[in-house]
């Protein structure tokens, strides 16, 4: 059975395939300044330049717009969430309060363990006279 693409591939490989797409991006840039100055030989230019920038306006506009429309949906977001997170918080005050203790126990208690252990193995970090 063969496969198109394994599905470990090695770094190098990566690196190649990478590689390999960079240089088709290059080619595709170079055509297409080629593109522009034979176009900027041509009595067109200035209709074509202006075209070219009118799009090119349109494009950046749409972009700004969807922008801010998608900043001000995650921001309508948040507020929902801290709201959502504030009113859980005001309604069960004393769970809360209580898990948050229940954590700091038991991060406590990890530290502690923790702590014996590495002294038990010797890596405290002091030098014994």
């Amino acid at each position: 059975m063969s496969m198109t693409r394994p599905e470990t591939e090695t770094m190098g490989e990566v690196e190649q395939i990478t590689m390999k797409k960079l240089m088709e991006d290059l080619k595709t840039v170079v055509n297409d300044a080629e593109g522009l100055l034979k176009k900027a030989a041509s009595d067109q230019t200035r209709e074509w330049i202006s075209a070219v920038q009118s799009k090119a306006k349109k494009s950046l506009k749409a972009a700004n717009d969807w922008l801010t429309e998608e900043e001000e949906a995650v921001a309508a977001r948040t507020r929902s969430a801290a709201k959502a997170t504030k009113d859980y918080v005001r309604a069960n005050t004393w769970m809360v309060l209580g898990m948050a203790a229940i954590t700091g126990l038991v991060v406590g208690i990890l530290a502690i363990r923790l702590g014996q252990t590495a002294i038990e193995e010797g890596k405290t970090g002091q030098s014994r006279p």
